[in-house]
């Protein structure tokens, strides 16, 4: 989906005119004042001077659009790569999802069983490697470690435990090495809209008090996949930080880990705060919505129908893509009506307003919409 520029609902800001029609009528009016005479519409002075406004036109809209890329609110691209290069701040490159691997021997040894880093377990379709070296302790059978697909990306989200468990080159001893946590925090290179946000924040990071949105920051530039971040601190010198990704997903241990040792970095957490990385708690939530089209809509029935489906489901994503958003009602009938629904049925209609704590996101569990029929406005 495209983004809409400037950001965060600030002004336009043009700094030559770009309207053709304006640049049209001026260079005509420049042109008559001077010469003292009027040029018909046919005119073939007229027509010269409207082919030289065509360039003209797109010099300045050239020129405009440069400028703008000079601010944040407006730079895209490589032009926002530059303005992060200026905050020591680069754009982040496609990251890779990460789970746990379980490792179990076929007997206890009497000396350490040592699995090297970038130890490779697969399923055919996408294979893991371990990030450090891991150690089986002498008289044990199993250990556990981290490991991250080896393509960067969403590919490698979504196993489910059990699912990763192929050997890819045996050890002798080692009878079985399997992912037990789902695989999640892999994500696309970082987009226009949250690079931008991030050099929003870049400032705010500079300070050594540890303030939100210093944490903020450098919780996202963990990875592209963190959408949104929660601080809170219930007592002095903790701190809880709270991450959802990339539709509305909670993250798992694997990542929250990833999280808690990047913040725990001496170059970002201050010397007295106690940081832990959480998942928000998710708020379950049914959406059941009834609704009836008016007659004089019935020949557009079926693109309502499908417009209606599609604002519900929006709505979803929309409730669960922020930690502690109330789940608002108000805005699924206003996304519902907007989709050509003549009315909503009140009665019928959940969720109901909730008010989430700021640890805490909405996630769906059942969506029932239903087409009641047609009736007069």
């Amino acid at each position: 989906m495209s983004e809409t520029l400037p950001r965060w609902g600030l002004p336009d800001v043009n700094f030559v005119e770009t309207d053709p029609d304006k640049i049209k009528a001026s260079i005509i009016n420049r042109y008559e004042t001077a010469s003292g005479r009027s040029l018909a519409m046919g005119d073939p002075v007229r027509q010269y001077l409207l082919t030289i406004a065509s360039e003209i036109i797109q010099l300045r809209q050239v020129f405009n659009h440069g400028a703008q890329q000079n601010l944040l609110s407006y730079a895209q691209g490589p032009y926002l790569n530059a303005q992060g290069t200026m905050l020591a701040c680069e754009r982040q490159p496609a990251s890779h999802a990460v789970t746990e691997i379980q490792f179990t021997l076929s007997q206890a040894l009497a000396s350490a069983f040592v699995i090297p880093a970038g130890f490779q377990v697969t399923n055919g379709d996408v294979t893991f490697e371990t990030i450090s070296q891991t150690t089986i302790a002498a008289g044990s059978l199993q250990a556990t470690a981290q490991a991250q697909c080896l393509e960067a990306g969403t590919v490698g989200n979504g196993y489910l435990a059990g699912q990763i468990s192929t050997i890819v080159s045996p050890m002798a001893f080692l009878a079985s090495a399997v992912n037990t946590s789902e695989s999640s925090g892999g994500s696309e290179e970082e987009v226009d809209s949250s690079y931008a946000e991030r050099l929003r924040l870049r400032p705010n990071s500079f300070s050594v008090a540890g303030p939100e949105k210093a944490y903020i920051f450098h919780t996202l530039s963990v990875s592209p996949a963190i959408i949104d971040v929660a601080i809170d601190s219930p007592t002095p010198g903790v701190v809880n930080v709270y991450t959802l990704l990339t539709g509305g997903e909670l993250p798992k241990a694997a990542f929250l880990n990833e999280v808690e040792n990047y913040l725990a970095s001496e170059e970002v957490r201050p010397l007295t705060d106690e940081v832990h990385a959480l998942a928000p708690t998710a708020y379950s939530y049914s959406v059941n919505v009834d609704y009836y089209v008016l007659n004089s809509d019935a020949v557009k029935l079926d693109s309502i129908k499908a417009a209606v489906q599609a604002a519900v489901n929006d709505f979803v994503a929309w409730q669960q893509s922020k930690i502690g958003r109330d789940i608002n009602p108000d805005e699924l009938i206003k996304r519902v009506r907007d989709a050509g629904a003549g009315r909503v049925v009140h009665s019928t209609l959940t969720p109901v307003f909730k008010t989430l704590t700021k640890s805490e996101v909405a996630q769906c569990s059942s969506i029932t919409v239903t087409f009641k029929g047609l009736e007069d406005g």
